[in-house]
């Protein structure tokens, strides 16, 4: 199995390679769904403490979404969607518009229905991204059913900290950034797509690509 701390900057720049293309394929999926231009910025790839990832992506006390989906193979890849909560209506929003063709008040909205919705978009985002996993896997693998949860930043990566604490005290982690719109009417939102897969899959991953 693949010790992380044995993870070099070789196989960093190839794990950002693939959150590329894989941010790229996820933006053109959203973008269809929102039926806006969305761009993801450049991913990062590193290696982070399990200690001091609560705190890696923001405040480990601020509220935020998050929707999770892994790949249904027997050593799987993990994937996140982290969004800040004060901007999920903003995300629910537009999808909302779009397929209903109208304007409506998200916070007025039973919550079932908006992680309804949140599950919508981190499947199409995910799973755009788990594609170009499989693309360099030469697999073809489907995406779990997204679970939604709500709670403190640390309480959501602590899942993540755990999983990586059973093989060592680093967890290799991606995050890119969404953009919405153009012009005026472009925001960053405060939403990053993460993945976290298990030593297995990253070893899997890495001797495909010839870095290991």
């Amino acid at each position: 199995m693949l010790d992380l701390n044995s993870i070099n900057g070789m196989h960093l720049d190839a794990i950002r390679e693939i959150g590329n293309i894989g941010a790229g394929n996820a933006a053109t999926a959203m973008s269809k769904l929102l039926d806006c231009p969305v761009e993801i910025d450049i991913p990062k790839a590193e290696l982070v403490s399990i200690y001091e990832l609560d705190s890696y992506y923001d405040d480990p006390d601020s509220i935020y979404t998050a929707v999770f989906a892994s790949s249904d193979n027997e050593d799987p890849f993990n994937f996140m969607l982290l969004v800040k909560e004060s901007e999920v209506g903003t995300l629910v929003g537009q999808l909302v518009s779009k397929q209903f063709g109208m304007e409506m008040d998200v916070a007025s909205m039973p919550q079932e229905m908006v992680d309804s919705a949140l599950g919508e978009i981190g499947n199409i985002l995910l799973g755009s991204f788990l594609n170009s996993v499989n693309g360099f896997l030469g697999i073809t693998t489907g995406i779990t059913t997204p679970s939604v949860t709500h709670d403190m930043l640390a309480s959501i990566l602590s899942i993540v900290s755990a999983m990586f604490g059973q093989y060592g005290d680093v967890a290799l982690v991606t995050k890119s950034s969404l953009i919405v719109g153009t012009g005026e009417n472009a925001g960053s939102l405060d939403a990053n797509i993460l993945l976290a897969s298990e030593p297995n899959a990253l070893e899997t991953l890495l001797s495909k690509l010839g870095v290991l």
